[in-house]
């Protein structure tokens, strides 16, 4: 991966701001619901004007936001005002570093992450558009344009509905939240399959939810239902002979990777996850979920970023993943969200399964910030 900032990048100009919006339906997770859609979204502007644009994950519970984001009006003047940046991933390697002692003392592991990992993105965001060039282009030269996709979000209450009506707008791949009884499960699972065509896959996301036994149980009836992966059937922290004994037991692929947050507990996963799944807000940034994503392939497994947030983590999950290539999928939330909407505009729209990156240098992307205003909550600068 190149560090790729084509020529130093000088931090002149910081912004953080915060958008809140109501949702008519939550999303429904095993854990809880998320009721509203909040961004935290992090804007580097360099000498010359250019502005690159990362979004801090802060979905749940979204009343973490606003936190974050004075958090990181505290951290990122220090670590990036008026610095030059000529290496992007030795750059957040330091970032890392320096706050590790903050994040230690203050227990705050996940939101400093965050934020660390949002600046990144932006840095790259930056750094591809100084060069005049999509970002999948910077992290590879020869990335495609196309990826395959799958519509994610699917509830317990009207998975089936949404996924008809996901196939419409062009969705081919789909994955149903689980972890809501045995009953409930069957039900949504087998409703769904069988509405599905020749070439459509399902796959299922428990949300951290069983424990081992459940877990061994549901995999045995989710692979006779023909589910293409079971993600997160546990919670991320379960002893690792625990992982071993269901990928042992399990007849269809084993997912997950959003909440190992350290190399350690990625390359341990690496020994009984098929499909990789990192985080690219919440831990990592485009520097270590791309040197990752490679990491992931090259021990032979599936690199599929997970997101479901903001536009912003979606495109630079997208552009991440047309970099490294593979047969993964790009995770798309396919319930309301009026602020990724705006972001995303028309872009990463879905044909037959697949979505067309945009062309545009950076993310490829022009934001219309004032058609947000009504949604902002709160916004820093620091120059």
């Amino acid at each position: 991966m190149s560090s790729g900032t084509g020529g130093a990048i000088r931090v002149a100009r910081i912004r953080i701001e915060v958008f809140r919006a109501p949702m008519p339906n939550p999303v429904v997770v095993s854990f809880g619901a998320i009721a509203e859609r909040v961004i935290a979204m992090v804007g580097l502007e360099d000498a010359d004007g250019a502005v690159g644009r990362g979004d801090i994950w802060g979905n749940f519970p979204s009343i973490t936001t606003e936190y974050r984001a004075r958090l990181a009006g505290r951290l990122l003047p220090d670590l990036l005002l008026g610095k030059t940046v000529d290496d992007i991933p030795a750059q957040y390697a330091a970032m890392m570093r320096q706050l590790r002692v903050l994040a230690i003392q203050s227990a705050e592991y996940g939101p400093v992450a965050a934020i660390v990992a949002a600046a990144d993105q932006a840095l790259w965001d930056l750094a591809a558009r100084r060069r005049g060039v999509p970002l999948r282009r910077l992290l590879d030269a020869g990335a495609r344009d196309r990826i395959p996709a799958y519509a994610s979000g699917l509830n317990p209450g009207d998975g089936p509905e949404a996924a008809g009506r996901a196939r419409q707008a062009g969705h081919r791949n789909f994955k149903l939240k689980v972890g809501f009884g045995e009953e409930t499960d069957r039900g949504n699972v087998e409703a769904i399959r069988r509405d599905m065509s020749a070439g459509e896959r399902l796959f299922v996301d428990a949300n951290q939810r069983w424990d081992l036994e459940t877990a061994e149980k549901a995999a045995g009836w989710l692979a006779d239902a023909g589910v293409g992966w079971l993600e997160e059937p546990m919670r991320a922290d379960m002893p690792d002979e625990h992982w071993q004994r269901l990928r042992t037991a399990m007849r269809l692929p084993l997912a997950g990777g959003e909440n190992l947050a350290d190399h350690s507990l990625i390359d341990r996963a690496l020994g009984w996850l098929d499909i990789m799944q990192p985080d690219v807000g919440k831990w990592g940034g485009v520097s270590d979920n791309t040197a990752i994503a490679r990491r992931a392939l090259a021990r032979g497994r599936t690199y599929c970023p997970h997101w479901l947030a903001g536009g912003l983590g979606l495109l630079h999950s997208a552009n991440i993943l047309a970099a490294v290539g593979g047969d993964g999928l790009l995770e798309m939330d396919v319930n309301a969200n009026p602020l990724r909407e705006a972001v995303i505009g028309e872009a990463l729209e879905v044909e037959d399964g697949q979505v067309r990156l945009p062309d545009g240098p950076g993310l490829g992307v022009e934001i219309d910030l004032e058609a947000m205003a009504g949604w902002r909550v709160s916004s820093q600068e620091f120059a």
